[in-house]
């Protein structure tokens, strides 16, 4: 059904890392997520200054709300907030566990696998009515995977129509599902859902929590690890036996999981208890790999189409969408950036647009969405009186940054609207020579304080992929978000040394040449003086800290750490030499 004179469209969701996202007249404004305002990693619960943001931005316009995930567990914490709010502290390691924590896990994992129902529905639109001030016919709900699909299918120009797949760990009773993209009527219809007990997502959870690393937040952790481990043959690792890939009643690949979702836990945990924890990280890894391009092969296989959307956490696993890419039937693979939960606001926002108008959204490829502070050196000269830092204002930023990083100096970088989703693209960064090693552990043990294995990932020119990347075939493997692995030419073995993982892939971002973006310009820059178009490109921000959105909370994250350089804008702040240790990547 359509509404007549639908202005604006807020999405909102209320869960692990919350946010919102703001669409008018079709276009996609502004899209955030909580944590970057509240200083809390991966926030959870109602994103009220997101909320504030976009409220502001929308005006006077009439606003149709969006939210995502009405199942009874989501009801529960609605009902029950303290309930959200333990979870996310013993998740994030915040809290130790109580007696009672294993049951309260255990019952969680039980109760995720149930379905919305009418009652659970009915509440969640009255919920969020009362909560936000607006008439529940004003709000509309959206399936958690159909947020999820829509996040693949909506941003991308599409020449072709498209399957968009999304595998998750659960939500409103599912795991996964599949969906057919119609370029000509840009709708997307399902074809099937795969439920919550068949979870590739729920599985690396239970492995990222069994090896005491932080579930939902460090499953990229559990990949980095498995590249350290050697490889394990296929009869000797147990987590195969546990997926199979079926033909559902409708005639569609399907997933089906041999383990109770009430004995998968307990299961890992025997099997980690006598594995070594880079061969359980292997073994898991080496499960996703097999049967996820599997999946999408047989759905290829089964209907013809040749280009993929993708979204959902499990979407993340950068060396899985490598193998994806590879095959044979997998044409193009376009994977959201924001594929997590932090996008599921933007999905709900943009079909409930398309069902609201009948309209299809704008598309758009940039996802710099956050809110516009115009130049973010525009009070450079307030912040360096205030912390005595030494300012200058050169007439090409990007040039006076390439000349401190071709001199081994790490610099933060930021400039104009901030990133939705996990990666630096470019707006809030920190940057350092791509040929160096000792940048790599510089940035890991003194500034990022992360673990040793975690490698970082490179941004380089777009023409700089066929030299540097091994398997980049052309148009179609343009990787402009981070997304997707690739392997290394020996070029580029040497060439980005400090952003690679020991099997020689990486996780690039590629920027495209004919750009004025300051960003293109740095690549540029660093081109001249190194001859290769790269950088390391690491998030701007500190070890558990979200990246920060404002120029003052940019300059306290810069203040906090041993990097002498900030990019701020239009403007360069150094730290005095009496002050700043100097951070060097050579």
């Amino acid at each position: 059904m359509t509404e007549a004179g639908c202005e604006a469209v807020i999405g909102v969701w209320d869960g692990h890392d919350a946010g919102a996202a703001l669409i008018v007249d079709g276009r996609v404004v502004t899209a955030l997520n909580e944590e970057r305002l509240s200083g809390r990693k991966l926030d959870v619960g109602l994103p009220t200054r997101c909320l504030a943001v976009l409220r502001e931005q929308a005006g006077n316009r009439r606003i149709t709300w969006a939210v995502t995930t009405s199942d009874p567990a989501k009801t529960l914490t609605r009902l029950v907030p303290r309930l959200k709010e333990d979870y996310y502290r013993v998740r994030r390691r915040l809290t130790p566990p109580g007696a009672l924590t294993g049951l309260k896990q255990r019952a969680k994992y039980a109760l995720t696998q149930l379905p919305p129902n009418p009652l659970s529905r009915w509440w969640t639109r009255r919920w969020f009515a009362r909560t936000l001030g607006v008439p529940a016919h004003a709000v509309h709900l959206v399936d958690h995977h159909e947020a999820h699909a829509a996040s693949a299918a909506y941003w991308p120009d599409w020449d072709t129509d498209a399957l968009i797949v999304t595998l998750d760990g659960i939500g409103d009773g599912k795991s996964g599902s599949v969906w057919r993209w119609s370029n000509a009527r840009s709708r997307l219809t399902p074809l099937v859902s795969i439920p919550g007990r068949a979870s590739f997502g729920l599985f690396f959870e239970h492995i990222t929590n069994a090896l005491h690393m932080r579930p939902l937040e460090d499953e990229g952790k559990v990949m980095a690890l498995a590249a350290f481990a050697s490889e394990v043959p296929p009869e000797s690792n147990p987590f195969l036996r546990w997926f199979e890939l079926q033909t559902d009643a409708s005639g569609g690949p399907t997933v089906v999981c041999r383990i109770a979702p009430n004995r998968m836990a307990a299961e890992v945990e025997r099997i980690v208890w006598c594995t070594p924890r880079e061969q359980v990280c292997r073994m898991a890894q080496q499960t996703l790999e097999q049967f996820i391009p599997a999946f999408f092969a047989r759905w290829a296989a089964a209907t013809g189409v040749r280009a993929f959307g993708y979204a959902g956490g499990v979407a993340s696993n950068i060396k899985v969408n490598r193998l994806i890419r590879s095959v044979p039937g997998v044409e193009r693979l376009e994977v959201c950036p924001a594929m997590g939960d932090g996008g599921l606001a933007l999905g709900a926002a943009l079909a409930v647009w398309r069902r609201t108008t009948d309209r299809r959204p704008e598309s758009f490829c940039d996802f710099r969405l956050g809110p516009d502070h115009g130049d973010l050196g525009a009070t450079a000269a307030v912040l360096a009186q205030t912390t005595g830092a030494l300012l200058q204002h050169p007439t090409d930023i990007a040039a006076a940054v390439a000349e401190l990083v071709a001199a081994g100096r790490i610099v933060m970088w930021a400039q104009g609207r901030m990133e939705l989703g996990a990666r630096a693209l470019g707006a809030r960064s920190i940057v350092a020579r791509a040929d160096s090693v000792a940048a790599r552990d510089a940035l890991n043990l003194r500034l990022k304080r992360r673990v040793w294995f975690q490698p970082f990932c490179p941004s380089l020119l777009l023409s700089e992929a066929p030299r540097l990347l091994a398997d980049f075939r052309g148009p179609h493997d343009v990787n402009l978000h981070m997304t997707t692995g690739f392997l290394t030419s020996p070029a580029g073995r040497a060439a980005l040394a400090g952003a690679i993982s020991p099997d020689g892939s990486c996780r690039p971002q590629m920027v495209p040449d004919e750009t004025d973006d300051p960003w293109a310009r740095l690549l540029h820059e660093m081109k001249t003086r190194t001859g290769t178009g790269a950088v390391i490109n690491t998030s701007l921000n500190l070890h558990g800290k979200p990246m920060p959105d404002k120029a003052e909370d940019i300059v306290a994250a810069w203040l906090e750490c041993d990097v002498p350089h900030l990019a701020l804008g239009s403007a360069l702040l150094s730290k005095p030499t009496s002050t700043a240790h100097g951070l060097r990547s050579a």
